[in-house]
């Protein structure tokens, strides 16, 4: 039987954390490995798309242990400083993945690859906006544990046993 929805946030969000911050590591190999480019890149999309995957599960499981936090001020300040945090880090991860996406199917639809120089260059552009992907995630990991450890916050409840 599963947990209630509530309960699985803490569980969920480490997902996302981890899938999105490996991802443009995997770009970089890709950069510095030019004969296994395409299938590192091809794992690298994949990570992006579950990661993103995550991301959207971890807000919606956050949106039900919000109904069982509101207590204080200082929790509910807190609350909304992650929820920014998780929205803002949703969308820069949501237009990375898309724009890498179309880096990787470029060359399909062009039916031949890129100059060397253009793809590095678009791809270097992605790795920089990556870093500020990867600190926004870590930003809300952050926020996320500030309220566990600080605030004392907790999922919800305790489930009743029968």
């Amino acid at each position: 039987m599963l947990p209630p929805w509530n309960h699985i946030h803490p569980a969920i969000v480490h997902f996302p954390i981890a899938l999105l911050s490996v991802a443009p590591l995997l770009v970089l190999v890709g950069l510095l490995w030019p004969a296994q480019r395409r299938g590192v890149h091809t794992s690298a999309l994949l990570l992006l798309v579950l990661g993103f995957a995550g991301l959207l599960l971890a807000q919606a499981s956050g949106d039900a242990v919000e109904r069982y936090a509101r207590t204080t001020p200082a929790l509910l300040a807190g609350l909304r400083d992650h929820e920014r945090a998780a929205q803002w880090t949703t969308l820069l991860f949501g237009l990375l993945g898309a724009a890498f996406a179309v880096l990787w199917l470029l060359p399909l639809l062009r039916r031949r690859e890129l100059s060397r120089a253009l793809e590095m260059s678009l791809l270097v552009g992605w790795l920089l906006v990556s870093a500020v992907g990867v600190l926004a995630l870590a930003r809300t990991g952050h926020a996320g544990g500030h309220l566990v450890h600080d605030l004392h916050t907790h999922a919800g409840p305790e489930p009743t046993v029968n």
